[in-house]
């Protein structure tokens, strides 16, 4: 009765990057304003996805076969799809808007800007950018020799508080930038326009394994982005209950040496934490400066008992991260935000 979805969306790998900084970063860097302010566009733009995804969910149509976020290469490029919708007569493109305060749209100087509290910010025709995707959509199906299906798009604002101003009064925006809202009743309308089936259950069965093979998540390099090198990062595993670092290996457990907490898995948070920041490989060497644990033998076990994948034997020994949606969506941060930023700098 309801949509399929076929790709579940995820935390993206750059929200998971910081959410991994702010873990791992020194505690008088973790108020920085750029970094801060980086997170809460990521988080905010994941947000006002998830809140598109749930309205789309509850869509009566059960012929909807949806992707939630999806990255494929169209030589030499990349594009990214916010939601993806495949139906036996067409194809939909969502492009999802997070923003909040008041949009306007200009269709003749194809412009958007946003104001709140004041300030004024312009941004990239969102129209533009939605068929740019549809025009990438169509190449990278005609490579897999799927041609003929309509494609629709929507620019989606994620929020109904968002005001959206049609400043030329374009009868094609009001149908083109929508509120999240009103998304049933346009799919409704974009639907109406296709009653013949282009593609047979078998087509949508491949081209949704088309679709997962090819996606291709975006990883992003934070660190190298603000600057931020080994001085600024914790030595060792930190106490959740006391910040106190590092922890002590004893006999399988992690001991505080201020509190005297006990944990079993410490370790664990920390090493995906490095592949999230650092790369998406570790040996023994690097896990040993990263938990400042002088045995190789107990790397070892440590290693081993996370069932990662590796190649090598002894000490050319690799192990591998997991899939970036194979990663905890729900590990808490140790800090508290507001909208006083500290000002200092990382040097």
């Amino acid at each position: 009765m309801f949509p399929t979805t076929i790709m579940q969306r995820n935390k993206p790998h750059e929200l998971l990057a910081y959410e991994a900084l702010f873990r791992r970063i020194l505690k008088q860097y973790r108020h920085h304003e750029a970094i801060v302010s980086e997170y809460k566009r990521a988080k905010a733009g994941y947000d006002g996805e998830k809140n598109v995804d749930y309205k789309l969910s509850t869509y009566p149509c059960k012929d909807f076969f949806v992707f939630q976020g999806v990255r494929l290469e169209n030589p030499p490029f990349y594009f990214q799809i916010d939601s993806l919708i495949l139906t036996k007569k067409a194809l939909y493109i969502l492009e999802i808007k997070n923003q909040k305060g008041t949009f306007k749209y200009d269709s003749e100087q194809r412009q958007l800007t946003q104001s709140v509290n004041g300030e004024i910010k312009s941004y990239k025709d969102p129209i533009l950018q939605a068929e740019a995707q549809k025009t990438h959509l169509q190449s990278w199906l005609a490579q897999h020799n799927i041609f003929n299906i309509p494609i629709e798009t929507l620019v989606v604002v994620a929020y109904p508080s968002t005001v959206i101003e049609n400043v030329t009064k374009d009868a094609d925006v009001y149908n083109k930038i929508i509120h999240n809202e009103s998304l049933h009743h346009q799919l409704d309308r974009l639907s109406s326009n296709y009653t013949k089936d282009i593609l047979t259950n078998s087509d949508i069965k491949k081209l949704c394994q088309i679709l997962i093979k090819g996606n291709m998540p975006l990883r992003t390099d934070i660190l190298h982005s603000h600057n931020i090198g080994e001085h600024h990062l914790i030595k060792g595993i930190p106490c959740e209950k006391c910040d106190q670092y590092p922890m002590k290996r004893l006999y399988k457990k992690w001991q505080c040496p201020r509190c005297n907490a006990i944990s079993y898995n410490a370790h664990e948070r920390v090493i995906l934490d490095l592949f999230l920041l650092h790369g998406p490989t570790i040996t023994n060497k690097q896990c040993r400066e990263l938990l400042q644990v002088a045995s190789r033998k107990t790397i070892y076990v440590i290693l081993n008992s996370m069932n990662l994948k590796h190649s090598g034997n002894n000490s050319a020994r690799v192990y591998y991260s997991p899939s970036i949606q194979d990663f905890p969506q729900h590990s808490s941060i140790p800090i508290k935000f507001n909208n006083d930023f500290a000002k200092q700098s990382l040097y």
